[in-house]
């Protein structure tokens, strides 16, 4: 039997999405904010991808100022620091510094890279559409990089562990793959 569901709690349906640690600003101005409000909306080339943020957010500030943000993907091994970026604000700490990330030059745009993250998609800003309390960030994959190790064509579930927020203090993780046969 099925219950209905608050609708103050309905996208947790639809939740998880892989958490993500955006990175804004610069090498010597820089900010990480733990995410999972993002989708892919065209795999093609470009590679277009849609985030949707608080216009109130440090992170978004420092987005603006250069329009270009990179996407860093967390393992499992990095639960604590992603959770940990994800309760502080950066206009206070450096999060860099508390979290002890290391920022390293992205190979197309300003804001750097996470060395512990297996995957980054350096991203332009293309679009904002305002809906308020959020906006919704388009923008175009300008390079994409990866651990060959974890990732060929899509990740390897037994090998590497996406991290997938599942609200409050609660993350999933995905570990095996399905394939399904003709």
């Amino acid at each position: 039997m099925k219950k209905e569901v608050p609708l103050s709690k309905a996208k947790w349906i639809i939740e998880p999405g892989c958490v993500l640690l955006v990175t804004s600003g610069s090498m010597e101005k820089a900010n990480v904010m733990t995410f999972s409000w993002q989708s892919p909306l065209h795999s093609g080339e470009p590679c277009i991808i849609m985030l949707a943020i608080n216009p109130n957010r440090y992170t978004y500030e420092l987005l603006k100022s250069n329009n270009q943000f990179v996407l860093n993907v967390p393992g499992e091994n990095l639960i604590e620091k992603v959770h940990g970026a994800g309760t502080v604000s950066g206009r206070k700490v450096d999060k860099f510094k508390k979290f002890g990330f290391t920022p390293v030059p992205a190979a197309k745009v300003d804001p750097p890279l996470i060395d512990e993250c297996s995957a980054h998609l350096e991203c332009n800003l293309t679009q904002v559409i305002d809906l308020d309390h959020h906006h919704l960030l388009i923008g175009n994959v300008v390079h994409a990089s990866a651990d060959e190790r974890f990732f060929n064509g899509c990740w390897d579930p037994e090998r590497f562990h996406t991290l997938h927020y599942l609200g409050d203090r609660r993350y999933g993780v995905m570990d095996r793959m399905l394939e399904v046969y003709p």
